[in-house]
């Protein structure tokens, strides 16, 4: 009887013991306004009756699963210590579901609270699928670059918020307003394609068809975020977007009545105005932004630019799964032009040999010409349409209007070679229409996005002389339709993300129209360009345990010719000459990335390293041939860039934030075509470095918050590239080294709270070139050291 007395007693003590070190789990599940939903960009589901679900990490078994009460409240009793996921179904939410890592004490009530759109990772990303997806589970190599982010740069124009993207190569020759170049690892500057709101912006005039002529002019006016793919987005996205694509993305209306109004003054003649209003409630609400930015004296002191910038956004929700949503952005900008750099002192006998660039010595800079000057405008209007069928498909449809317009004014005054007897100016409009309508179908693991879309573009090119004799008129036309589809399919709680993209665009060519008569006979009934058809794959697998991602994505993309390339004339002491080649054939490209990440101490450190591989085929290239009878356009090169991106992301206090990145790439031009040259030039062609691209780049940005105050710097430091001059005197191009840049920018700033910080006041200041570093952007002189300081009061 005493040995049945001790044996219960042991099990009492048992019991006890296990009851005491058993956890609880108290939760809340709570909606948040900014919370996403296809539909209408806000979540709007009740937070009753929701699926939990408690799982371990050590082995991803199911613990426990519970509902939620009226308020969205949930309990999980007797819970053994360890690590767990907690899942909680949400029809408008990534994959269907929310995901919390949680780790629970022997004995401990947690208290926790899940809002529906927070997920592990915290940034979330559209660029990379098309639909929005944690970072966690993306495949692809993105960057996001939030609106806190840009102020506390003090940014005012895109091209600033892009330069310390790893792999990323950006130039502004010549400051503010002047062209903007921006190469994605390693490959030329129509190869990354810009996206307004997700919609393909490109200017239909432009020698390449892209935005390079335009990228000078996007001002930070309204935006809530930029995203960045780096690699080929050609599957998604279309033409130009074979190493990369930047999204512009306009911020949402929230409920309320806000506004902001600020500006800034500074070294250079700078000027800048913004203001900002937006509002709305659950049915209607929009958000708009006005800018104007002035810079009187620029780098020489006479280099006048001013830009004009209108941006804004109506969202209508009629019924509680419809939503209505109008897009308009406005540009409209002047800038004085200088004569591009030329060549000085002796020449080498041919140009096959590599200059170093000294001014003064081997090269003479841009120099203020008087009567040169550019004014360009755009106007970019979208109407989408976007409505739920059900939980799990959303079926969207938009369209998107883009009116460019660029005219280039310059006369005889100036150095190097100007033009005689008069001014000259040239005119390039573009328009680019496109419909799309496209289907999102989500399953708890399955996402797939297939659509139609049609575009039709124009381009005109004028050219008005003092000698109307010269003046002359070309204007072409082409069209496309595409289908697309898309499938993204996660497994193992989506650990393991599997994905696959497929695209096929059909061209139509219009025969052009001319001023003259007597233009070259291929431009006569130009044949039906070859289909383009890409496709890519991604992979990716995230070890829970130890914070490490895997991922590989490979794809192919494309450029189709623009249609200047196809089309381009000019007028040269009275004669007719045409650039363009209709017989071209659209750019084709292979692609692959590989990359690891690992995240440490908790989140607080992300490393990444990524190597990267691009080949592209029938590069398009103008060439002095003999071929067609004079010089023209070519499929004649291949390129090919490949390389390594690494970057860090350490946040060791929840004030501090710290990103560099060091990215080697190595670019070159390598020519298999068989072309004839005109002599003398039959250099033109051989392999070659590829121009504009440094070897090296390291990129750093530190932020400090200090309560309502800040400190922000950021640098960029490049290594040595090549770079081609132009001769007024032997009419040839040269290759030059030029010496990179070592550019810091200092900001800090402070803000205001009154009324409980429904209204403040921003104050800030920033140092540019904080080192003073004196260098040239492919022979263009860049600022030295300057300041700004600006303010901004909001409510």
């Amino acid at each position: 009887m005493r040995i049945f007395k001790v044996f219960g007693l042991i099990i009492l003590l048992t019991i006890g013991a296990g009851a005491q070190s058993a956890a609880r789990i108290e939760g809340t599940v709570a909606q948040k306004s900014d919370a996403y939903n296809p539909v209408t960009g806000n979540l709007k589901q009740s937070v009753r009756n929701l699926t939990v679900t408690l799982m371990s990490k050590t082995d991803n078994k199911t613990v426990a699963e519970t509902k939620t009460g009226e308020r969205g409240e949930f309990v999980f009793e007797n819970v053994a210590a360890g690590d767990y996921y907690l899942f909680v179904a949400c029809a408008y939410c990534w994959r269907g579901e929310v995901r919390e890592e949680i780790a629970v004490a022997a004995g401990q009530t947690l208290k926790i609270r899940i809002e529906l759109q927070k997920v592990t990772v915290s940034e979330t990303v559209t660029v990379s699928a098309d639909v929005r997806q944690p970072v966690e589970q993306v495949a692809k190599t993105v960057n996001v670059i939030d609106a806190q982010e840009m102020r506390s740069r003090a940014d005012f124009s895109l091209v600033e918020s892009l330069k310390t993207i790893p792999g990323f190569r950006v130039a502004q020759l010549g400051g503010f307003g002047r062209t903007a170049n921006v190469k994605t690892r390693g490959l030329r500057n129509q190869d990354t394609a810009v996206l307004i709101d997700g919609i393909r912006f490109r200017d239909a005039s432009a020698i390449s068809g892209d935005a390079s002529p335009f990228l000078s002019d996007f001002t930070l006016t309204n935006v809530d975020r930029i995203e960045v793919l780096r690699g080929s987005g050609s599957s998604l996205y279309g033409t130009n977007a074979i190493g990369g694509v930047i999204d512009f993305q306009t911020p949402k209306p929230q409920n309320g009545f806000h506004g902001q109004f600020g500006g800034a003054l500074g070294g250079l003649g700078l000027g800048r105005f913004r203001g900002n209003l937006s509002g709305g409630n659950d049915k209607f609400g929009f958000t708009g932004g006005l800018s104007r930015t002035v810079y009187t004296k620029g780098v020489d002191g006479d280099d006048d630019a001013r830009n004009t910038n209108f941006q804004a956004r109506a969202e209508y929700n009629p019924f509680a799964k419809t939503n209505l949503s109008a897009r308009f952005f406005v540009s409209d900008a002047f800038v004085r032009l200088n004569t591009d750099p030329d060549t000085f002192g002796a020449l080498p006998a041919d140009n096959t040999t590599v200059i170093d660039a000294r001014p003064g010595v081997s090269f003479t800079p841009d120099t203020d010409d008087p009567d040169d000057f550019q004014r360009s405008k755009f106007f970019n209007g979208q109407l989408v349409a976007t409505q739920a069928l059900g939980a799990n498909i959303v079926v969207q449809g938009y369209y998107s209007g883009l009116k460019t317009s660029r005219r280039n004014t310059n006369g005889p005054l100036g150095g190097g070679f100007q033009p005689f007897g008069g001014d000259e100016t040239y005119l390039y409009d573009g328009q680019i229409h496109t419909i799309n309508a496209h289907l999102n179908w989500t399953a708890k693991n399955n996402q797939l996005t297939g659509g139609f879309e049609y575009e039709w573009e124009k381009f005109a090119n004028r050219g008005v002389f003092t000698s109307a004799a010269s003046n002359f008129a070309t204007s072409a036309r082409q069209s496309s339709r595409t289908v697309y589809v898309q499938d993204l399919v996660g497994f193992f709680a989506n650990r393991l993300q599997l994905s696959g993209a497929f695209r096929a665009e059909w061209f139509a060519l219009r025969a052009p129209t001319f001023s003259s008569a007597s233009f070259p006979n291929r431009f006569n009934n130009p044949s039906v360009p070859p289909a383009s058809y890409t496709g890519d794959a991604t992979v990716s697998y995230y070890f829970a345990r130890t914070g490490t991602k895997l991922r590989v994505h490979a794809g192919n993309g494309y450029r189709v010719p623009s249609l200047y390339e196809r089309f381009g004339t000019y007028y040269f002491f009275s004669s007719f000459f045409g650039l363009g080649n209709p017989a071209l054939k659209p750019e084709r490209s292979v692609a692959v990335d590989a990359a690891i990440e690992q995240n440490l101490l908790k989140n607080r450190v992300r490393l990444s390293a990524t190597y990267f591989y691009t080949k592209i085929d029938d590069e398009v290239a103008y060439l002095p041939t003999d071929d067609l009878g004079a010089a023209a356009y070519y499929n004649y090169d291949k390129h090919f860039a490949r390389g390594v991106e690494t970057s860090a992301r350490v946040r060791p206090t929840a004030t501090t934030d710290v990103f560099a990145s060091y990215t080697f790439t190595n670019s070159d031009v390598r020519n298999y075509s068989r072309v004839t040259l005109m002599p003398p030039l039959t250099t033109v062609g051989r392999d070659r470095p590829a121009f504009g691209v440094p070897a090296h780049q390291f990129t750093l940005v530190a932020n400090q918050r200090f309560k309502r105050a800040w400190l922000n710097l950021d640098l960029l430091a490049t290594g040595r590239y090549l770079a081609p001059i132009f001769s007024n005197t032997s009419f040839q191009s040269y290759v030059y080294r030029f010496r990179g840049s070592r550019k810091a920018d200092l900001t800090a700033g402070y803000t205001f709270g009154f009324r409980k910080d429904k209204m403040t006041l921003r104050i800030y200041g920033t140092l540019e070139n904080l080192f003073d570093d004196e260098y040239y952007e492919s022979g263009f002189r860049t600022a030295g050291r300057t300041g700004r300081v600006g303010l901004s009061f909001g409510f």
